[in-house]
């Protein structure tokens, strides 16, 4: 088991390498507000501009004195003040018409929308929308780390994996390359908090509709459907075609993804085995077959572990796979990306402000 204190002989190894500078687009947004916090923190990143659809304040107590040299415009003044990197935490139309236009200036681009996600999916029938820019949707590179292979220097724009696509892939992934399930029984649970809906105004997110409910929505249509079985064919050789109901529940952040199949492993001797093959040399997960602990909202959210906890009676397994939904399902995947981008150790400047838990 890992604990949060990890990152401090990667930090010192940082102080010699260069700097780059970055800006966020759409730092308004639940995730664009996280990716400046984490940024603003980051040893090797300058931070020098935020970006939203108008002009905007970001107030000080909410990311302390550190940002007070943070200049926020409004998006049309994005391509007036580029920077080495930029983060797109904007809708997926939003993403299709920047991204091209930014990696033309030879910019690099980390974009946390669904855009550039699905290789081989039929893009209009889940965004039911167009995709315009197909030779740059087959370069992209879809980061799930540490899945993904390393990131070559001459790519330019990183893909970066939605938030219930992150926790059940990285629950399954391990399991299937293993053999240990089998892939025509999976059933997925997947209850998210309202801020995976995003920060705009909407009647099904009210507090009113919210409180003391859990709601399915999309149920056979959510966009992260094929996302997860193209990650699990590309990273696990096998396709899968499971069920997967998602819901919302009564909280601000966090996912908890419930997970059932049929195995075939004799024990939680090979469960254990395939969860530490796959992220031994992976300091951001936390496995093991402590339910009551790990499968706790509470325990992950704010940090950007990924909490794998599990059962098994007979031979059906009952796998639960935590994380923050704005985090590990966003902005500190989005960090991750980059930290290997430039060849960087991958926890660089992600646990920065982390206590050890028990």
């Amino acid at each position: 088991m890992h604990n949060y204190v990890l990152a401090n002989s990667a930090n010192k190894s940082s102080q010699s390498l260069k700097k780059v500078t970055a800006s966020v687009v759409g730092a308004r947004g639940y995730a664009g507000l996280e990716l400046i916090k984490i940024l603003l923190q980051h040893p090797l990143v300058k931070l020098t501009h935020a970006f939203a659809t108008a002009a905007f304040e970001i107030s000080h107590d909410i990311l302390d004195t550190s940002a007070k040299n943070l200049i926020c415009l409004p998006e049309s003044e994005l391509f007036q003040n580029l920077t080495d990197i930029v983060f797109l935490a904007t809708p997926a139309d939003i993403s299709l018409k920047l991204a091209p236009a930014l990696i033309a200036q030879n910019k690099k681009v980390i974009d946390l929308s669904g855009a550039f996600r699905l290789k081989k999916s039929d893009y209009s029938k889940w965004y039911h929308a167009n995709h315009t820019e197909k030779e740059l949707l087959a370069d992209a590179h879809y980061g799930l780390v540490p899945f993904s292979e390393p990131l070559q220097r001459e790519k330019n724009l990183v893909s970066n994996p939605g938030c219930y696509a992150t926790a059940i892939s990285m629950a399954l992934i391990p399991l299937i390359k293993k053999n240990l399930i089998h892939l025509e029984s999976i059933v997925i649970d997947a209850k998210s908090g309202t801020t995976g809906a995003g920060k705009k105004p909407s009647e099904n997110i009210l507090f009113s509709e919210v409180d003391g409910e859990c709601l399915p929505y999309r149920v056979g249509r959510h966009q992260h459907t094929p996302e997860i079985q193209e990650a699990v064919q590309t990273f696990a050789g096998k396709l899968i075609d499971p069920h997967f109901a998602t819901h919302l529940i009564a909280t601000k952040r966090g996912i908890i993804a419930s997970i059932y199949a049929q195995t075939n492993a004799k024990n939680l001797d090979e469960i254990r085995a395939a969860y530490h093959d796959a992220y031994q040399d992976y300091p951001l997960v936390r496995f093991g077959p402590d339910i009551s602990k790990l499968a706790s909202l509470n325990k992950v959210i704010h940090t950007p572990f990924t909490h794998i906890s599990y059962e098994m009676i007979g031979n059906k397994l009952y796998v639960f796979s935590c994380l923050d939904n704005l985090l590990k399902g966003a902005a500190s995947q989005a960090v991750e990306n980059l930290n290997r981008m430039m060849d960087w150790p991958v926890t660089l400047g992600l646990l920065n402000n982390l206590k050890e838990t028990s």
